[in-house]
């Protein structure tokens, strides 16, 4: 993996005269010579430019007797990166398309990559896995006024920290390039951990999240302590403690967490 973008730039300004759009091709044609997909390891694969929503794919045809599905990726890229890390939020696209492809099971994974323009090199990549991003995370945007051009056009942010920290898999950290094989792992993990329908994702993607904010030895009580946060971010269920229960059963049997005994618990990691 090479983290130098000069080799582009000429390239580029022959062609685009916008910052954004120099920037973005910049960063796009990196993007497709130096990353690959963290399911199989291939190298990834550009969509037609203006394509809507992806921007990246992987067919996996290395996989020769698995037939797998597509794996498709939005990149964002950043020049600013405030306090030595990826901004909490990032800029979605419009609120009821991203609901829509959520609860389609199509949503991308996303490649969020932070490069600086006086040194013309990568410095920091991190990948979100798709299955990590639920309704949770996502959150409309004020709609345009009616003077806009785009009058009552909704975008949606993505918020970070609401994502569970084993969805979002380093890369690139500070130029220092992660091995290959963690980052497969990684990915691995996730994909055993959450499974099943948007609904039933979301909220182990939820508690998932709750207990990274808990020390690594807890108890059912401290899980409770959540039980209001839940209630607002699933409003059709009403039974929010059995919930809980259940998805540290489901958290055990998948053994991310340990039943220690008497309400205890502890991570498995």
């Amino acid at each position: 993996m090479n983290l130098d973008l000069s080799a582009y730039y000429s390239q580029i300004t022959a062609q685009y005269k916008s910052g954004s759009q120099i920037s973005g091709r910049i960063t796009e044609k990196w993007a497709s010579d130096n990353l690959y997909c963290p399911k199989c390891g291939s190298g990834l694969e550009q969509y037609p430019n203006n394509k809507p929503v992806y921007d990246f794919y992987c067919d996996h045809s290395n996989e020769k007797i698995i037939v797998v599905p597509r794996e498709n990726f939005q990149l964002k890229s950043t020049r600013s990166f405030p306090k030595r890390h990826f901004s909490n939020k990032i800029q979605g696209g419009e609120y009821n398309t991203a609901m829509r492809i959520l609860k389609q099971g199509a949503f991308p994974s996303l490649i969020l990559l932070h490069y600086e323009r006086r040194e013309m090199a990568v410095k920091d990549a991190m990948l979100v896995h798709r299955l990590s991003i639920t309704s949770s995370c996502i959150k409309p945007r004020k709609p345009l006024p009616v003077t806009a051009r785009r009058a009552g056009w909704q975008g949606s942010i993505i918020t970070l920290d609401v994502i569970p920290k084993l969805g979002r898999i380093t890369m690139i950290d500070d130029s220092n390039i992660i091995d290959k094989n963690i980052v497969q792992n990684r990915w691995d993990k996730v994909s055993k951990l959450l499974k099943g329908n948007t609904i039933q994702r979301g909220w182990t993607a939820d508690i998932i999240n709750f207990i990274d904010r808990l020390p690594p030895r807890f108890n059912l009580n401290d899980v409770y302590r959540y039980e209001n946060e839940l209630a607002t971010l699933h409003p059709q269920n009403r039974h929010i403690r059995d919930k809980i229960r259940q998805q540290l059963q489901i958290l055990r049997d998948r053994r991310f967490i340990k039943f220690i005994g008497s309400g205890e618990y502890q991570r498995a990691e």
